[in-house]
């Protein structure tokens, strides 16, 4: 198993259609390559955990990389994993202010639920310091 975090730089012109066909894409590309993750946006910065095979976390992270929508892709974390922290989940969503003022985006449970599960302390603190950026 292999995890992979990055943090980017929303695209200026990025819309809340965008974001949720971000989300719906992931969906779709990712069960088939047996990838599971979560994707958090704060309306100015995404944070996506991507777990699976090497090569396939790889192989989809080199096509993020290339996506127009945004910029400044930074891997914050690449380390091999004994579990999934997102067993089950082909991709998840959560989307808070910036685009929709307070409204908050739902394909998950709640980002809480999440950072209550058990998770090596690092990662935790990874997504911890990303969600009080804008209160998530």
């Amino acid at each position: 198993m292999y995890r992979l975090i990055y943090i980017s730089t929303a695209s200026d012109a990025l819309t809340s259609a965008d974001v949720d066909a971000i989300v719906d894409a992931s969906i779709r590309n990712n069960a088939p390559r047996n990838i599971t993750g979560v994707l958090i946006y704060n309306g100015l910065n995404f944070l996506q955990v991507l777990e699976g095979t090497r090569l396939n976390v790889e192989e989809v992270f080199n096509r993020i990389v290339q996506d127009p929508r945004h910029i400044s892709v930074t891997t914050v974390l690449a380390e091999s994993a004994e579990l999934r922290m997102f067993a089950g989940w082909s991709m998840a969503g959560r989307k808070t202010s910036a685009l929709a003022g307070r409204h908050e985006y739902e394909k998950i449970g709640e980002t809480q639920d999440v950072l209550a599960r058990q998770m090596p302390a690092r990662v935790r603190q990874i997504l911890e310091n990303f969600c009080s950026l804008k209160g998530i």
